[in-house]
């Protein structure tokens, strides 16, 4: 058995700090109890951030990694202005007693993806991804007191434990086909080769064990035929932990599929009969992961379940980039994840403020904003802008970036030209129901009686740096060719 050996301590020393983070945070939550406990979220925030930084200014830049950490910090300052909520979802009104986990959870789950980060061979990958499995399905189902979230957690659970059961098998698979847990190109070649004696069996069954790999990594992405989940676990579970399903995690889950599907990349030419399987195996996903998301959320009145469809469709247009493997896919992901963080993070954060205020969490509820909170509203018709593919906004470019690589791939694989249509056809689905969201807040009126909304001070700065990070680099490369 061969396992890669190269691992050093200081490689997870980031990790290693979080999930002491955590432990202390859980310590003083059982020994201080007169703690206002959303001080545990405040400091969690910040040991992210710390992180975040060591990540992306070290010797090494775990680009991925950075992504994550920021974006766990920024899910915890939500938890903090979603205290009164929290509160009244988990031990009622007023009673913060057992709100002290649900701030530290978060932090060993990002811990474990950037333990996910440094992966190089399957049993760090899959040890690392349980890691955060299994605290995603506490903190989906972590609001007792809500039917929704209890719901979400047990549907997150059965499903999950079943695209676990799925990766396990494929581990095994691997390892009988091939003899090694490593992950590599080398690895790849030999045995599409049908290893010394060149036996067909062996390509054929390396290629199944790949698919069960594959099938895994779609679950944690959301994209089709695994993506089932996402909707019903996005809108029932707290907002805080959806914010880090669809960022945090599905960055995990990139990174996964990153490191199964580049090892192909030696096969992705013309005339490969290996690359053209591979390459229309990602296609064919792509369009369905395409279709089901921005069609499916056309119809929402939720805007959580249609921020749930969004992620689907967005993970649609990047999977296009593995359509391309022989391009930079890791620094195309890596941006578009950048891109769609930044949105993403801010329209929940304008969720959780008109829930903990109007209680709802329909796009009705966003009405008359654009009169009695201008400044809030024109942050948040920024992040759904970007969302859409807005020019001068960064989801513009990154989108634009999903098509010239899908142009760049029909030059040497023709028949994959029909994709580019359905690309094309679910953008313009993606204008209509993300619009939605901006002509409740400028078209509709508010109710009678209804007050102006009280943006709180981490609402407010959060939206303000989002907004203003995705214009700033959304129009950066129009100033630079200027």
């Amino acid at each position: 058995m061969n396992i890669v050996s190269t691992y050093t301590w200081c490689q997870f020393t980031p990790a290693f700090a979080l999930v002491g983070l955590a432990a202390l945070l859980i310590l003083a939550d059982a020994l201080l109890p007169k703690v206002p406990k959303r001080a545990y979220a405040f400091i969690g925030a910040m040991g992210c951030f710390i992180a975040s930084y060591f990540l992306f200014s070290g010797e090494h830049t775990d680009v991925f990694g950075f992504i994550a950490a920021v974006a766990t910090g920024l899910c915890l300052l939500l938890a903090f202005d979603y205290t009164k909520i929290s509160c009244e979802s988990i031990a009622g009104s007023g009673n913060e007693e057992g709100t002290g986990e649900f701030y530290a959870l978060p932090l060993v789950a990002c811990a474990g993806i950037l333990c996910l980060t440094q992966a190089r061979d399957l049993i760090m990958l899959f040890v690392s991804l349980e890691v955060i499995t299994l605290t995603s399905y506490v903190l989906a189902g972590y609001f007792r007191r809500n039917q929704g979230s209890i719901e979400a957690g047990i549907k997150y659970l059965v499903l999950g434990a079943m695209s676990t059961g799925i990766l396990v098998y494929g581990v095994a698979w691997y390892f009988g086909m091939v003899g090694t847990f490593n992950m590599g190109s080398d690895v790849v070649i030999a045995a599409i080769k049908g290893g010394v004696a060149g036996s067909p069996t062996l390509a054929v069954g390396f290629l199944m064990a790949t698919a069960l790999l594959f099938a895994g990594a779609f679950f944690k992405i959301g994209a089709a035929p695994m993506h089932v989940w996402i909707p019903d676990v996005y809108q029932g579970a707290p907002t805080p932990t959806t914010t880090f399903l669809a960022v945090a995690s599905k960055t995990a889950g990139f990174v996964v599929l990153c490191s199964l599907a580049l090892p192909f990349a030696p096969f992705a030419i013309p005339g490969s009969m290996i690359g053209k399987l591979i390459i229309w195996c990602f296609a064919l996903v792509a369009a369905a992961t395409l279709l089901i998301g921005n069609l499916g959320a056309m119809r929402q009145t939720n805007i959580k379940r249609l921020l749930g469809y969004s992620s689907i469709g967005q993970a649609g247009f990047i999977m296009i980039f593995f359509v391309n493997l022989n391009s930079p896919v890791v620094y195309m992901v890596s941006q578009y994840l950048l891109a769609y963080a930044l949105a993403t993070i801010a329209a929940f954060f304008a969720v959780a403020m008109v829930r903990t205020q109007r209680g709802s969490e329909e796009i009705a509820a966003f009405r008359g904003l654009g009169k009695s909170n201008p400044r809030t509203a024109f942050l948040i018709t920024v992040s759904f802008a970007s969302l859409a593919g807005v020019p001068l906004t960064l989801g513009f470019l990154v989108k634009m970036y999903s098509f010239v690589s899908m142009i760049k791939v029909m030059e040497n694989w023709c028949g994959l030209a029909w994709v580019l249509p359905i690309m094309v056809i679910t953008a313009a689905a993606g204008f209509y129901y993300y619009f939605k969201v901006i002509r409740a807040m400028y078209w509709e009126k508010p109710q009678a009686g209804e007050k102006p909304l009280q943006v709180p001070l981490c609402t407010g700065i959060v939206l303000t740096i989002c907004a203003l990070a995705l214009i700033y680099l959304g129009t950066m490369p129009l100033l630079v060719l200027g």
